[in-house]
């Protein structure tokens, strides 16, 4: 009895590590849901297509588990409709290409050869080696699982998942249930072509994935270099200008009274002739703050600083650029929905023993529930968590909230530039929203 039981003990450890793997392998390539129950029945969906017995001409088992399961990634899983739907029936029909083939040539196989009792005491064991193997190269996707290609890319990814789909439904349609050992090679060689074919689709999925990220950072480039370039003609012009002052005072004096006054008026609002405030000793951020500061000061929106930068920063002017001025801009946007005695940015920031410390708050409208505030809702639409960081390699974990502009796709690129600067120089990025004021903090370690 003790023989039996110790084997009994061994296939259940082998059962439930295969269906471990299987959902570790599922979530290395899409992220799930924070809720157990969720995790409770993408689990339950993964041990049932590890175990799901398909053999050729039955149609009902195969059919049933693939709802079933697309129905728990569905329900379980983040990301758009394309991704989930994409990704589950890429998954689940590669395990069920390995289970016909497994259930099917390999079972015939061993008959053929009179070893059925080896193939039944090896069964499980064979699909958790498979778990194993499925687990191990989808492990290096788990960086990337976050990532959403675009709508039309999932489009193209599904219509590809779709043919070695259709030929693994058209072999279990359409083959007898009951084939001979010729038979059984040509079925098993047309399921190694599909599961082949899934590996092929995994890695066209990597390299859309490594295309579009590329693409996205160059524009997140782009733009950073753009706004460092006007800043940096508006600095020339404002140094030219002062160049020509001698000039200017010479036509001043050849000038008749009025003529004279109006043109004093016009050297006066010309921004060249604005101080440019010494808030530190780094050039780039006494530019980018005098900046902003004006534009606040022009929307209303009252400005505190507190800058402790003793030297020039050993980053590139443009990343400092776009950390200081979108995390500006992105405070200043968040503003304009509020009074006129609300609006408020404060800015604090600190360059000491080699890394940029700065945090940038200001308050933003909060939904009314009676005399509490809400809390945010981390799962709804275009809602902010109330602690949302990532670092180092991670920081493209970090989940962004949606601008609020109308032309999202022209629009939101401050925090995620931000987001890419941080991610660059390996440091920390973190956003909070409490009692009803929105916080940027990062750092910047120098290299």
């Amino acid at each position: 009895m003790s023989g039996a039981f110790f084997p009994k003990i061994l296939e259940n450890g082998l059962g439930a590590a295969s269906a471990v793997l299987v959902y570790q392998a599922l979530c290395c390539m899409i992220r799930v849901k924070k809720n157990r129950w969720c995790a409770g029945i993408l689990f339950a969906g993964c041990w049932l297509v590890n175990f799901a017995v398909i053999f050729i001409g039955d149609i009902v088992n195969w059919t049933f588990c693939l709802l079933v399961f697309l129905t728990a990634v569905w329900f379980s899983c983040e990301g758009s409709g394309l991704k989930r739907f994409t990704l589950g029936l890429m998954f689940s029909s590669t395990v069920f290409a390995f289970n016909a083939f497994y259930d099917n040539s390999v079972g015939i196989l061993f008959n053929f050869l009179k070893l059925e009792s080896l193939h039944n005491y090896l069964y499980v064991a064979g699909r958790a080696f498979f778990a194993l193997v499925l687990y191990l190269l989808l492990f290096q996707r788990r960086a990337v699982r976050d990532f959403e290609l675009s709508a039309p890319l999932w489009r193209l990814m599904l219509t590809l998942t779709c043919f070695p789909a259709g030929i693994l439904l058209s072999l279990i349609l359409l083959r007898s249930p009951f084939g001979n050992k010729g038979t059984a090679i040509a079925d098993g060689a047309l399921l190694l072509l599909v599961m082949l074919s899934f590996a092929g689709l995994l890695r066209a999925l990597t390299v859309l994935e490594r295309q579009q990220r590329l693409e996205q950072e160059n524009m997140l480039a782009m733009h950073n270099r753009r706004y460092y370039e006007v800043m940096e003609q508006q600095q020339f012009e404002i140094r030219r200008l002062r160049h020509d002052l001698s000039n200017h005072l010479q036509t001043l004096l050849a000038l008749p009274g009025e003529q004279k006054d109006d043109y004093i008026r016009e050297m006066l609002d010309n921004p060249a002739f604005g101080q440019t405030l010494v808030w530190c000793a780094d050039s780039t951020v006494n530019a980018v703050l005098t900046a902003k500061k004006s534009l606040a000061e022009q929307k209303g929106i009252r400005f505190t600083a507190r800058v402790d930068i003793g030297e020039e920063l050993p980053f590139e002017k443009a990343d400092i650029c776009a950390v200081f001025a979108n995390a500006l801009d992105n405070a200043a946007e968040g503003c304009m929905a509020l009074s006129e005695t609300a609006k408020e940015i404060e800015l604090n920031a600190r360059f000491g023993k080699g890394i940029l410390a700065m945090s940038v708050k200001n308050p933003c409208k909060t939904p009314q529930t009676g005399a509490a505030e809400a809390k945010p809702d981390a799962g709804e639409k275009g809602s902010l968590p109330e602690k949302n960081s990532g670092s180092g390699s991670a920081a493209g974990k970090l989940r962004l909230p949606k601008t609020t502009k109308k032309d999202a796709e022209n629009h939101g690129l401050g925090l995620k530039s931000i987001q890419e600067t941080v991610k660059k120089y390996g440091g920390s990025m973190e956003i909070t929203r409490q009692e009803g004021r929105f916080c940027l903090f990062l750092y910047l370690p120098a290299e």
